[in-house]
């Protein structure tokens, strides 16, 4: 009845066949293992076992040796008429099929011994099934996954084919270098082919599927249809989001029961912030009726992930029914995220300043991270006369990440006055006059709404994106609620302002003349404190008019005002130094506290060592290549100086008087021409999670390992220096100890570090 789980990813099947992690025993035995199929797939170890086939790892050696997946028949199935004809069926299915969010056939072939087999694409990933957690998914990314599994599914319908087993172990997820995720639906090992290739005579059909995803006319033997397939989605779907599935009964008779009794507990009984829309369009995935589901699986995943998003109004729009025009296509509709900017004043600056403004604005929207790593189909940039507006499809915090970048950009670099809006919804792609992919729906025009809202510096935000990001703890500080303003034509938004300490502007709109709000998300708390200070003043004040009379007394001397400081942190550093001549040890090392003058050329380690536990940051700023300031991480960085994998992390943390000596095996240099080593020592009491981020970015800095090449991160950088530093730790100097201490009562410590060099 359940054929097994052939999840192609080695991090999630290396321990499911045959025993725990470490217990190779059998797999080794593998006669296949180490073998090379039609002298090219070279097998590399076995992945998992399935009810049809075995699964291995193979690398592909005619293709610069790239990882692909061998399937191949058991050796029990190969008298199965029936199991042979599902397994060549599988490879029909799967070549049918050419959809980015369906695992790849590569090619087909027979063992030595006439089994067949087929060789995929092997998906670096994990299981839906592992990023399910019990309380249920984020709403935004359960989203963007439901989305890419309707339209996985509504690829495979148009081909005329069924999948018959979807389940979160069938479905995985590849996080891309760019940090989105993409789906990928596996296993059609039991999959129904309509007209199929494959003789029909080897066997009649069973049941088949995992029981506790079956549509009811599954279980029952009925006969099945795309409708089947939306109701094991609507199963995934309902799990994706509660944490459990709908039904869980002790057998398949009493699930079929269950089915027919309709849902008990509605999705929003588990997860009580789901909108009433998404709890309506998931029940009616799981009506036991298949005429009264969603013909197409892809009407149900974009309507699922509109709701979870909040576009109530892209879920009404298509569930009605579109015009149609003979010979025209249908225009689609999805949700995008906009980012809508414009230059404050613009009209009465003169035509050279405008079009120096527009310039320098469009070098630095295109210098962002998010429009750099932004593909053509997830971002369109379109302009507007005086700014221009970004249309992100995909990833709902694109958008606010790229207007928080370009805000400290300009802070950094002040000369453009410029206000933007975030909003999410509704928008059809369209084709302009030149034919060039453009963009219109509600979704742009509320973006430009919530815009005008604003003044210079300030990102304005719709409500709909509030609540997304309201529900990150990395966001939640820095929104706060306008309340409903009036824009075009009489009609009412709900906005946000965001700002942080180097972004947006904390000041309240013009055309909102009130005082800030607090933000929404910590507004019950602080309702709860004023409303007992109330209370208790209204206790004192009917005490003093009820107390019995005084003598006057002299009023006594108010005690001074004491603030609790933040305990001393201090830390020491020194140089090693080695004398060079003709690029040649001259003498012995020695030690200096950095104050004097050295020559160029000699070579130094740089020694910190702190008194309390705490972090670490070193960096060396100087010029680069173009003549721009390079800013380059000295430590936490990895010791053999190679590109950080994308799954590690650096460690700042540093125990109480530890000593790092910099770097660990070679020697630094000073140059040849003179001039002045800027170093920067950055302590914390803490790690500082944004700093280890920019850290790490550095340190995978494939063409550069070490330097930090954002524009954003650099102004973040340039923030903590300017910050901390301004506060002035004490430096002291002691030639007779030959090192530095800086100490100071900040949590955070900044100390630069000049040294100089010239020719001896």
């Amino acid at each position: 009845m359940d054929e097994a789980n052939e999840i192609l990813t080695e991090a999630d099947t290396r321990d499911r066949d045959d025993g725990p992690v470490g217990m190779t025993t059998k797999v080794d035995q593998d006669p296949l293992i180490g073998t090379m199929l039609d002298r090219r797939y070279l097998i590399k170890r076995r992945l998992g076992r399935g009810g049809f086939g075995v699964v291995y790892l193979a690398s592909d050696e005619k293709m610069m040796s790239r990882p692909v997946v061998v399937k191949a028949l058991l050796d029990e199935k190969i008298n199965s008429a029936w199991s042979v004809r599902k397994f060549k069926q599988e490879m029909e299915a799967l070549a049918r099929i050419d959809h980015p969010s369906i695992v790849g056939i590569f090619d087909s072939g027979q063992l030595a011994d006439g089994k067949p087999y087929i060789v995929l694409q092997y998906v670096d990933g994990v299981s839906l099934r592992s990023l399910i957690s019990p309380e249920g998914m984020a709403f935004w990314r359960a989203a963007k996954i439901i989305r890419q599994i309707g339209k996985a599914l509504g690829a495979a319908h148009e081909r005329g084919i069924l999948h018959r087993d979807l389940k979160p172990e069938n479905i995985m997820v590849q996080t891309l270098e760019d940090g989105e995720d993409q789906v990928k639906v596996i296993d059609f090992g039991v999959a129904k082919v309509r007209n199929s290739v494959i003789s029909l005579s080897t066997g009649g059909e069973q049941a088949v599927g995992t029981a506790a995803y079956m549509s009811p006319e599954q279980l029952s033997a009925g006969t099945v249809s795309t409708a089947s397939d939306v109701y094991c989605f609507g199963v995934i779907a309902y799990e994706m989001l509660t944490g459990r599935r709908p039904n869980n009964p002790d057998s398949a008779f009493q699930l079929l029961e269950m089915q027919r009794s309709g849902t008990r507990i509605k999705p929003r009984d588990l997860r009580p912030n789901l909108s009433p829309e998404a709890d309506v369009i998931i029940l009616k995935a799981l009506s036991f009726e298949p005429k009264d589901r969603y013909e197409r699986a892809r009407d149900f995943g974009d309507l699922l992930s509109a709701a979870l998003l909040g576009d109530d109004e892209q879920t009404k729009l298509q569930t009605q029914e579109q015009p149609r025009n003979d010979g025209v296509e249908t225009l689609s509709l999805e949700t995008a995220h906009v980012l809508f900017m414009d230059i404050v004043g613009y009209t009465k600056l003169l035509i050279d300043q405008q079009t120096e403004r527009l310039r320098k604005l469009q070098e630095i929207v295109l210098a962002t991270d998010e429009c750099k790593k932004a593909s053509t189909k997830d971002l369109i940039r379109l302009p507007t006369g005086d700014g221009m507006a970004l249309v992100f499809f995909g990833d709902p915090e694109a958008p606010v990440r790229c207007a928080v970048e370009i805000s400290r950009i300009l802070k950094a670099q002040p000369g453009i006055e410029l206000r933007m809006g975030v909003h999410s919804g509704l928008v059809y792609h369209i084709a302009d006059i030149n034919t060039n992919m453009n963009v219109a729906g509600g979704g742009i025009n509320i973006a430009q709404r919530v815009m005008d809202c604003g003044d210079s510096g300030h990102i304005i935000l719709s409500k709909r994106v509030a609540d997304d990001l309201g529900q990150l703890a990395r966001w939640s500080d820095y929104l706060h609620d306008l309340g409903n303003a009036e824009v075009k034509h009489g009609h009412q938004v709900h906005v946000f302002n965001l700002y942080g300490d180097d972004f947006g502007n904390p000041e309240t709109p013009a055309k909102l003349p009130r005082a800030g709000v607090t933000p929404i998300y910590k507004r019950a708390p602080l309702i709860a404190v004023v409303s007992l200070a109330i209370l208790g003043l209204a206790i004192a004040g009917i005490w003093y008019a009820l107390r019995p009379a005084a003598r006057p007394t002299t009023p006594p001397t108010k005690p001074p005002t004491t603030t609790t400081a933040a305990p001393e942190q201090s830390f020491t550093y020194w140089l090693t130094v080695q004398k060079m001549t003709n690029r040649s040890a001259n003498g012995d090392s020695f030690n200096s506290a950095g104050q004097e003058i050295f020559g160029n050329g000699w070579r130094f380690r740089f020694n910190v060592q702190p008194t309390q536990a705490g972090a670490l940051y070193l960096l060396n700023v100087g010029p680069g290549k173009n003549g721009a300031d390079e800013y380059n991480i000295m430590f936490p960085l990895p010791p053999d100086k190679r590109p950080l994998p994308p799954d590690k992390k650096l460690d700042a943390r540093l125990a109480a008087n530890q000593i790092v000596q910099l770097p660990q095996t070679e020697w630094y240099r000073f140059v040849e021409q003179t001039g002045v080593e800027k170093l920067w020592i950055i302590w914390s009491a803490q790690p500082i999670p944004e700093l280890d981020a920019i850290y790490s970015d550095a340190a995978r800095n494939k063409s550069n390992p070490g330097v930090i090449a954002s524009p954003d991160q650099i102004a973040r950088v340039q923030f903590y220096l300017k910050k901390y530093d301004s506060e002035g730790p004490e430096v002291i100097s002691d030639k007779a100890k030959k090192a530095t201490s800086v100490k100071g009562r900040a949590d955070i410590l900044v100390s630069l570090v000049e040294l100089s060099h010239e020719a001896y």
